[in-house]
């Protein structure tokens, strides 16, 4: 219950633009009074540590790895590639807008294919989690993974600078990195490289997904970036073997320059689309994600459970009761994050 009255207020009031990221050098330790059970499981595993050596460069630290890799790739200097990692936002902002991505699905793909400032902000978000500054969201999947996927084998879509699969690939998983970005999985097989990882990658740009090839599909923070969540749904569903496992979220936003790429403002309609594809929810898995298996997507019980789906999420009557509840609920998130700030 206490989990689903978070959610109903984060949906409520979602987060609006990011800023200027946190550098934890120089920091007090982490605070872990607020930390739910999972992040806590979570950060003291054994998959934590696999996590913090699949970033690390030979005897290098996390921090130190995460800026010479940017460093190398980029030709810029440590400090300079820690400045970007700090301000990537307003570098991201001016990325969409030279793209023209708020104007066409031309404009958006073009984003994602040349985008530099994602690499930035993916690997300062894994130092984070590294540290215990974030949700230690790719170890909460890994987890998840292990406990309800039928195989080993892992696709790990909108895959970014190829972190997932890292940590899937060194826990004893075959695994894939896809994305439409060229330039993410260009630096993804940079840093692959240089830890000689076996790791395959596929641009989505150029190749479809294969039927039937994966055991679990990971979309992390990636399916609010998509602008046909139905379709893509399908694809995974596809791509899944028998009994597969999807672990996914939907990051949603208010809207603002900074988070113009978050294509929804509500996770209903999206969250909809999922299960309409064909995949029933298993259960949480932590930072918001949650774990869904594959079942038929046609025949009388499939239809049976979109109309429950459709009543629950989408209906006039869930919009309506939405509507009344949102306004509470908003000011509900508000009073929480006032009292966090207070007591910070």
């Amino acid at each position: 219950m206490r989990l689903r009255l978070w959610q109903a207020m984060h949906d409520a009031a979602p987060q609006g633009e990011q800023g200027v990221y946190l550098d934890p050098a120089g920091l007090p330790p982490v605070d872990t009074v607020d930390w739910g059970e999972r992040q806590r499981d979570a950060y003291a595993s054994p998959e934590m540590e696999t996590f913090r050596a699949a970033l690390r460069l030979g005897e290098l630290s996390v921090r130190d790895s995460i800026l010479d890799d940017l460093a190398t790739f980029h030709a810029i200097s440590a400090d300079e590639a820690r400045d970007t990692c700090l301000g990537w936002e307003q570098l991201s902002v001016e990325e969409w807008t030279r793209s023209g991505a708020s104007d066409s699905d031309v404009g958006r793909v073009a984003f994602y294919r040349t985008t530099q400032s994602w690499s930035f902000d993916l690997s300062w978000w894994a130092y984070l989690q590294a540290e215990g500054r974030a949700d230690a969201s790719n170890v909460m999947a890994l987890r998840f993974a292990q406990q309800h996927a039928p195989g080993r084998r892992h696709l790990d879509f909108g895959s970014g600078i190829g972190i997932t699969s890292q940590l899937f690939a060194r826990s004893g998983w075959t695994s894939t990195s896809a994305d439409l970005s060229s330039t993410l999985l260009d630096f993804a097989r940079h840093r692959h490289t240089r830890r000689d990882e076996t790791i395959t990658h596929l641009d989505l740009h150029d190749r479809g997904l294969p039927a039937g090839a994966y055991d679990v599909v990971t979309a992390i923070d990636t399916l609010a970036h998509v602008p046909d969540v139905y379709e893509t749904c399908r694809q995974l569903h596809a791509a899944l073997g028998p009994d597969g496992v999807l672990v996914a979220n939907f990051d949603i936003r208010a809207p603002a320059a900074g988070t113009a790429w978050h294509l929804y403002t509500d996770a209903l309609r999206p969250l909809f689309e999922l299960r309409r594809a064909g995949f029933v929810p298993i259960g949480p898995v932590g930072y918001g994600l949650t774990g869904y298996r594959k079942v038929r997507a046609h025949g009388v019980r499939h239809a049976a459970r979109t109309v429950r789906a459709w009543a629950v999420l989408v209906s006039p009557a869930r919009r309506l009761v939405r509507t009344v509840s949102q306004p509470a609920l908003r000011e509900l998130a508000r009073a929480v994050r006032r009292r966090r700030y207070v007591d910070a």
